[in-house]
């Protein structure tokens, strides 16, 4: 199929909260070997390209799919997004204009402006980078942060290999570099699974990212190659005080000296997702 990228090169804002400067490790629950998002809601129904085969919208149309999940459970039911709420987004952060978008200057304006679907606004409270280089990092976003918001450069190979419905894996010619590409990670797994598309040595250990209408999986080299920003969202701080891993009172001494005073947004994804998982799991992190 035809897709399109639209990632920016990274802004470095050295003001970016990384996520281990507020957590508190040593009450980080143990990690599942395998975890799913989806599966824990119950299914999700994306099969969404989100216009970005026709645009270079891919910053939004992740935010989309994170935003399906997010109000998946908040809601208890999969809210509709169109097509053109993802685009009037896009035009709406780049002044109208398919130039592809900044990810960090997009997140900022998630949480300070929102963006409207069905006629609602939804805000983020807050983000965090993530050090991408740290796998069990990474897993924690997944497994108790609804996901990990994350960009990555795309090579010939890596097209060629999602067109053939392969996983993305490195091989030993990656073809010419073809852009950047803003992407939703929603999985992770350590556990054996049957996949007819596998080199002969593959890696069971790999994630799941949702992407140009597809579920598709990536090896742990590959995501170590590709990935250059990666950010872990939150909604809302509602009772995350208390035996949590995120450290709340730096959090919002951060935010308050970074960016005033956050805004107090309702409906909270991971609040009510960690009072469900149990009361050790972190809640919250990001500016």
């Amino acid at each position: 199929m035809e897709v399109k990228l639209g990632k920016l090169e990274p802004l470095i804002d050295k003001r970016t909260i990384p996520l281990k400067a507020i957590i508190r490790a040593e009450l980080l629950p143990e990690l599942p070997s395998s975890y799913n998002i989806d599966e824990s809601l119950g299914g999700i129904e994306d099969n969404f390209v989100f216009n970005n085969s026709m645009y270079g919208d891919c910053v939004i149309a992740a935010r989309a799919h994170q935003t399906l999940r997010f109000e998946k459970f908040e809601q208890g039911v999969q809210i509709p997004i169109a097509d053109q709420e993802v685009i009037d987004q896009y035009f709406k952060e780049t002044g109208g204009r398919d130039t592809g978008l900044v990810l960090l200057t997009s997140l900022k304006r998630w949480r300070n402006e929102g963006w409207k679907v069905g006629g609602k606004v939804y805000t983020i409270y807050a983000f965090a980078s993530v050090d991408w280089k740290n796998h069990d990092e990474v897993k924690h976003c997944i497994h108790l942060l609804g996901g990990v918001n994350f960009g990555m450069m795309v090579f010939q190979k890596d097209l060629d290999q999602f067109n053939a419905n392969e996983e993305w894996q490195l091989t030993g010619s990656n073809g010419s570099f073809k852009g950047r590409h803003g992407v939703y990670l929603y999985a992770y797994t350590d556990e054996h699974h049957d996949c007819p598309h596998c080199a002969v040595g593959w890696d069971d250990k790999g994630l799941i990212c949702m992407t140009w209408g597809k579920r598709q999986r990536m090896s742990w080299d590959f995501w170590d190659a590709r990935i250059d920003e990666a950010y872990g969202i939150v909604d809302n701080r509602n009772k995350w005080m208390g035996e949590s891993p995120v450290d709340v009172e730096k959090l919002d001494a951060y935010l308050n000296e970074i960016a005033g005073t956050p805004p107090d947004n309702g409906g909270c994804f991971v609040a009510g997702y960690i009072k469900k998982l149990g009361k050790k799991m972190a809640k919250g992190l990001g500016w």
